[in-house]
């Protein structure tokens, strides 16, 4: 298999008193080559951002883009490979780049004891490559082949809102962040939809370098195609301490869960359905040191981040699990 990614871009920026602009204009170029057959797919990757100060702490930020991924390695292996008795994973060969949408808005209110935040977030893949399940007799017997296609369609929105309220100079920070994720996934055969509410919530006090913090974190979800992953549900409450070259924490996870840690992943295929869930009850009451001291001399370089990363780490192996 031959894999090739092209990828050009240029972009404007501009400010006017408040308001604040830039636009980009790109273009992606995927080439995939595998047992003869070629695939060539340019992909238009606009991108626009606006952003406008109020004043008086009022601030508004605004960022929409289309691109586009290629299928990964493993998916495209034209490989069977047995899980159990009754179930097969193969690749699709014939599985073509995918284009997406994503719009992200952020408008924010900050005072002296009070922070408002609310940000939202809609993105769309055209053709998503998402798994896919049908039923194949070999030899007579009867499988369930999990496999990949390109899809109808798979829709995503997330809204989260955010309040920080600081008291006693700021020594002490109260932060509550609710969130809502709804998520469609327009299958060829199947269509399925998963609203996911939660809450983030933490507390911080400072004093003369002591720290004392704490946080709840419900589960946050996550739909794709028909696997329908449960986030975890985690508290942690703990004390710390920071000089000016070093410092300590001690962090207590979990200590009042009765079960511990848990995850869990459904499949939610109408031929094989099944649900694997997994707990680790040790993982609670658990108590976690950290030290730390700052050791840095001499001459110290800025070394700015790469904007793509064109990283080979796909090793082409299809995951045998369900």
């Amino acid at each position: 298999m031959t894999t090739a990614e092209t990828y050009a871009f240029a972009e404007v920026q501009q400010r006017v008193k408040q308001f604040s602009y830039a636009v980009g204009i790109g273009a992606m170029h995927t080439y995939i080559e595998q047992a003869g057959k070629k695939q060539s797919n340019w992909i238009a990757r606009p991108q626009l951002t606006m952003s406008y100060d109020f004043g008086k702490g009022v601030f508004w930020k605004y960022k929409g883009y289309v691109s586009g991924y290629q299928p990964s390695l493993s998916a495209m292996s034209d490989v069977a490979q047995q899980i159990d008795k009754y179930q097969i994973r193969q690749g699709n060969p014939n599985l073509k780049p995918v284009m997406f949408v994503a719009n992200e808005m952020q408008l924010s209110w900050q005072s002296k004891h009070v922070n408002l935040n609310i940000w939202a977030n809609y993105s769309y893949d055209h053709k998503p490559i998402m798994d896919e399940t049908f039923e194949q007799l070999i030899d007579g017997q009867s499988y369930a082949v999990r496999t990949y296609a390109n899809h109808r369609g798979f829709h995503r929105l997330q809204v989260a809102p955010s309040v920080q309220v600081r008291v006693l100079n700021n020594s002490l920070i109260f932060t509550v962040a609710p969130f809502a994720n709804y998520y469609v996934s327009l299958g060829n055969s199947y269509t399925h939809k998963h609203f996911n509410p939660g809450v983030r919530a933490s507390i911080m006090g400072m004093y003369k370098g002591w720290q004392f913090f704490g946080e709840v974190t419900t589960r946050y979800n996550n739909l794709w195609g028909e696997t329908l992953e449960y986030g975890e549900f985690y508290h942690h409450i703990g004390l710390g301490y920071n000089a000016d070259k070093w410092g300590f924490r001690a962090m207590l996870m979990n200590p009042f869960s009765v079960k511990g840690y848990s995850i869990e992943t459904k499949d939610l295929s109408a031929l094989a359905p099944n649900t694997q869930h997994a707990e680790m009850r040790d993982f609670r009451q658990m108590l976690i040191l950290n030290f730390h001291c700052n050791l840095d001399f001499g001459t110290q370089r800025r070394e700015n981040g790469k904007r793509i990363n064109n990283e080979d780490n796909e090793n082409g192996i299809l995951s045998g699990t369900k």
